[in-house]
């Protein structure tokens, strides 16, 4: 809330403005291209210390790091989408939902998207009825729902049934493009085999989801001592401690990854949390940091 319309970009600068302003006398805000991290010994010991290289040769060295570094959503290949994301192309019923009630809606069920398609049918089915969308349509993009395998390959084939009984509205042709209609403030999707369609917005997953391109050099399982997760994510701190595996947001997990000193906040290691997931995060991240770090100062003095 209050961010309405806001440009990310002038968002962020503001923050970080905001950050020197404040906190100029221990912040320092530095623009550049980390090109490799990884853990080193000083004086020939493991103490935990991590080495940042940025594109320019620069270096930085640090007893904790926060991994703030984002994700990289891949989208379905059909021209149009990527312009409208975050526009009438939303991912999120929860997020986005309300916006639409009582307007025209289409959904994307596809096939690169057939393992998650069922879970996310089955929230559309119970959360949207109340905001009485209308049209409400279901888009295949080219897979075939009249035989048991075609709704398996879509993800469909749980609830398909439900759907017909729904009145739920079933597209198959391929998509060819999608554009925003401004005098007519709708979504205009155009197909192969079939009359275009407008509606006020379309629900679409990324087909993939991977660590940002600034990121993927160095969040490796070298790093990490562990694989990333299945949507890109860090992964969660082992067994036995505080934290979930889950690709859904992870908010107020443990902000520890496996690695001692190294942590996660925002789509790093929740790639489903919105803004104010995020930052609610960053400041677990930052406390937990500042903690480990008091508690490792406190034990050397006690020696």
């Amino acid at each position: 809330m209050g961010s309405e319309g806001a440009n990310p970009a002038v968002w962020r600068q503001t923050v970080r403005d905001q950050l020197v302003e404040f906190y100029g006398d221990t912040t320092k805000y530095k623009k550049g291209r980390i090109v490799s991290l990884r853990q080193i010994e000083v004086d020939g010991v493991n103490r935990g210390v991590f080495e940042a290289k940025d594109e320019e040769g620069g270096v930085v060295r640090a007893r904790k790091v926060i991994l703030a570094t984002g994700v990289k959503d891949h989208l379905p290949q059909i021209p149009g989408v990527a312009e409208q994301w975050g526009h009438r192309i939303i991912h999120c019923v929860y997020c986005h939902g309300t916006e639409t009630a009582k307007k025209p809606v289409a959904f994307l069920y596809d096939k690169p998207n057939a393992a998650l398609n069922s879970m996310i049918v089955e929230k559309m089915l119970y959360f949207w009825p109340g905001l009485e969308n209308d049209p409400r349509y279901v888009l295949t993009n080219g897979v075939d729902l009249d035989t048991e395998e075609g709704r398996k390959a879509a993800g469909l084939e749980k609830y398909y049934s439900v759907m017909v009984k729904k009145g739920f509205r079933f597209i198959t042709s391929p998509i060819t493009s999608v554009k925003e209609n401004k005098s007519t403030s709708s979504l205009e999707i155009n197909f192969a085999s079939h009359p275009t369609i407008a509606v006020d917005a379309m629900l679409v997953m990324p087909e993939r989801i991977t660590p940002s391109e600034h990121a993927a050099s160095f969040l490796t399982e070298d790093l990490l001592k562990a694989p990333l997760g299945p949507m890109g994510s860090i992964p969660p701190p082992p067994p036995g401690q505080q934290g979930s595996g889950s690709f859904l947001v992870r908010m107020g997990d443990d902000p520890k990854t496996t690695v001692k000193g190294l942590f996660w906040a925002g789509n790093s290691g929740s790639p489903m949390a919105n803004v104010t997931f995020s930052n609610a995060q960053g400041q677990v991240a930052a406390v937990t940091a500042a903690d480990e770090l008091g508690q490792e100062d406190l034990l050397d003095s006690q020696q």
